[in-house]
């Protein structure tokens, strides 16, 4: 059904907007056709009369027209065909019917559908028909039937209303016509966009065929390299693990004792790693002592005794004491300048003596 309504309505035009127009007047015509044949025809056969089926042979065959006018591109002549059918059909109802002033307002019908069928100016066109139309009318009727149906004043607001309507609706065409004409540019900039491009990308379709085997040759070299500098990071990982490992050694001097030498500078990092690898060690040997000799370490700050202070207390909730072993004089002296709290641990002067102290379980401080 789709695909028929849209067969129906295939307009042959040049422009977006003589496309729009046809579809328009084409949808339009076939509708009028089909209500003609239908209800048309219906009532036709109610009252049935020569007259009656060659008027609605006539306007069939009127619309008909039309509509293959629009399919033909012929849209502004299909237009005029509709208009004027429909103007003279106003204008006709007041001889058919003199005793009614309002058949003339039927006018407005052609202005609404020059609004959608044609270009904007030639709204004015139809204003100007439908205008004769009135004056037609004017010389036509006689004096006294004018006057006793009020015609004229009926005439002078029509004349208003024509006016009025064929402004907003020329108004309103003229909008839609820039916009049409606006979207129209953008469309033809985008297709010698996608020309462009395609001349682009056929350029560089054949460049990156001249390039593929040198950037195979380079890839295979990359493949080579990479295979190397992986085989150096795995090197490079075990010898940081080494390097981890050295920072803070843990060594076993018997079943019940662990032993962490320290040397050189101390940092965070290398206070988390003193940490990890003490508890780690502390839960894997279940020792009871831990000695950490700090007679390698220069310097001791605030920041370095808070970082033993939290051994201690880690290795102390593991059921393990903690012996501080190996403090130099000028290392004693920084850390009582520091205030420093080494409640948590007990002190020994050498690594030796902190042994000795843990063999015999006395108190070395």
């Amino acid at each position: 059904m789709t695909s028929l309504l849209s067969s129906l309505t295939d307009v042959t035009a040049r422009s977006p907007d003589d496309q729009r127009r046809g579809r328009i007047l084409v949808s339009l015509s076939l509708g009028v056709v089909a209500l003609l044949l239908s209800v048309g025809m219906a009532l036709t056969l109610i009252q049935p009369s020569a007259g009656r089926f060659i008027n609605l042979g006539l306007a069939t065959l009127v619309f008909a027209s039309a509509a293959l006018l629009g399919k033909k591109g012929f849209v502004s002549a299909g237009a005029y065909v509709v208009i004027i059918v429909s103007g003279i059909g106003a204008v006709s109802g007041v001889f058919l019917n003199p005793n009614s002033p309002f058949n003339l307002f039927y006018l407005l019908v052609s202005v609404l559908l020059a609004s959608v069928l044609l270009p904007p100016r030639q709204i004015w066109i139809v204003l100007g028909i439908c205008l004769a139309g009135i004056a037609g009318v004017l010389a036509g009727v006689p004096a006294e039937t004018r006057t006793a149906i009020n015609l004229n004043l009926a005439l002078a607001h029509l004349t208003v209303l024509l006016t009025v309507s064929a402004f907003i609706s020329f108004i309103g065409a003229r909008s839609l016509s820039s916009a049409l004409k606006e979207a129209d540019k953008a469309r033809q900039h985008a297709e010698e966009v996608g020309q462009q491009l395609s001349v682009a990308n056929a350029t560089l379709e054949a460049r990156v065929e001249e390039r593929t085997a040198a950037y195979r040759r380079l890839v295979d070299e990359q493949r080579a390299v990479v295979a190397r500098l992986e085989e150096s990071l795995k090197a490079q990982q075990r010898l940081n693990q080494m390097v981890a490992e050295l920072a803070a050694p843990v060594i076993p001097v018997r079943d019940d004792t662990l032993v962490i030498p320290l040397i050189g500078s101390i940092d965070t990092n290398r206070v988390q790693q003193l940490l990890a690898a003490a508890l780690r060690s502390l839960e894997r040997t279940r020792a009871r002592i831990l000695v950490i000799d700090v007679t390698g370490v220069a310097v001791i700050d605030s920041h370095v005794a808070a970082a033993l202070i939290q051994v201690a207390r880690a290795a102390r909730l593991m059921g393990a004491a903690t012996i501080l072993a190996g403090i130099r004089p000028e290392v004693a002296q920084t850390l009582v300048g520091l205030g420093a709290d080494l409640n948590e641990m007990r002190t020994a002067a050498t690594l030796q003596s902190a042994l000795s102290s843990a063999n015999s379980g006395g108190d070395v401080r």
